[in-house]
């Protein structure tokens, strides 16, 4: 899939860029409910005791998140 280095400006509810909000955007839909996972690029295994486990089905995905 190509990257698109776009970062456009969504303004909700107001334009002052001191309130901003968080938005997603997706390059396919997400379904009501769907959960939403991002990769933070930690080490799998660097936190000791902690699994995260990533359900995503990308075919590129790791699997594991930590």
């Amino acid at each position: 899939m190509p990257q698109h280095s776009c970062v456009p400006n969504v303004f909700v509810d107001t334009h002052d860029p001191r309130f901003p909000w968080v938005s997603f955007f997706a390059l396919r839909a997400v379904r009501a409910g769907g959960e939403l996972t991002w990769n933070y690029n930690y080490d799998v295994g660097s936190v000791p005791g902690k699994v995260l486990y990533c359900y995503c089905g990308a075919p590129t995905c790791r699997g594991q998140l930590l």
